[in-house]
């Protein structure tokens, strides 16, 4: 297996049309574990949704078992899913989150999301989506009953079929992969999306690389108006070397 480590750096922003940011991002101290969850209900209950998913996932105790890993971040997810669900139905409002998160041992990861937040690796200056969007449109075009030219400017681009506290039980999608070194992982919100086409991503994960990347990015999306909240993380995977394992050694 090879011996990895993880150079991670974010950017979130409210945008310019909206008052509040209802967008949240964890970054696990482990190192192997990031996500975004993108929350909806009005500012308050928004925010308290992303914030929920966000504060659990940050609050999983890592053992490096992936199998064990994976399973805490699901039973994370649906404790948090609980939380939402029943404060919504207290408050006899509507609140919700999307979710978009990556897991990694070093040698496999997994995918983990519900809504329209996304993940993407760079490999070889190839960007791919790995996750597949939860929304109206999506479902319209996997039954063929729209093309792709008509699903770019749909008026239900941006309605969920799935997220978290919607529904008593969550449905949690996820997808192994592999990772080598030089992928470039990004998980982000739709408030990106939004705004940038792929041809935007591939372009500042080349000019920018993986550190700089994200407020290339975030810089982009203010440019073209930001309609919604912007949150970005960039994974970048280093393989390290016997060297960088050796200590140093002061001569005299």
């Amino acid at each position: 297996m090879r011996n990895l480590k993880f150079r991670t750096t974010h950017e979130t922003h409210p945008g310019l049309r909206r008052r509040e940011n209802e967008d949240a991002v964890a970054i696990h101290e482990s190192g192997h574990f990031w996500a975004v969850a993108d929350g909806m209900g009005g500012h308050l209950h928004g925010r308290f949704a992303s914030d929920t998913v966000t504060r659990r996932l940050s609050e999983i105790v890592t053992t490096g078992v992936f199998a064990e890993d994976v399973s805490e971040v699901q039973r994370a997810v649906n404790a948090a899913n609980r939380i939402v669900y029943d404060r919504a139905r207290m408050q006899g409002v509507t609140i919700g989150t999307t979710l978009a998160a990556l897991y990694t041992d070093g040698a496999q990861a997994v995918c983990f999301w519900v809504g329209d937040s996304r993940v993407y690796r760079f490999r070889d200056g190839v960007l791919e989506q790995l996750t597949r969007d939860h929304t109206q449109v999506r479902h319209l075009l996997d039954t063929r009953q729209i093309s792709g030219e008509e699903a770019k400017n749909h008026p239900m681009g941006h309605v969920l079929t799935r997220a978290i506290g919607v529904d008593e039980v969550v449905r949690l999608d996820m997808r192994a992969v592999d990772v080598e070194p030089d992928d470039i992982f990004l998980i982000c919100s739709d408030g990106l999306t939004a705004c940038a086409e792929e041809f935007d991503i591939v372009a500042a994960l080349r000019e920018a690389g993986g550190l700089r990347a994200c407020t290339r990015l975030l810089d982009l999306c203010l440019e073209r108006g930001a309609p919604d909240n912007v949150s970005i993380i960039s994974v970048i995977c280093d393989e390290v070397t016997a060297v960088e394992d050796v200590p140093a050694v002061a001569w005299g």
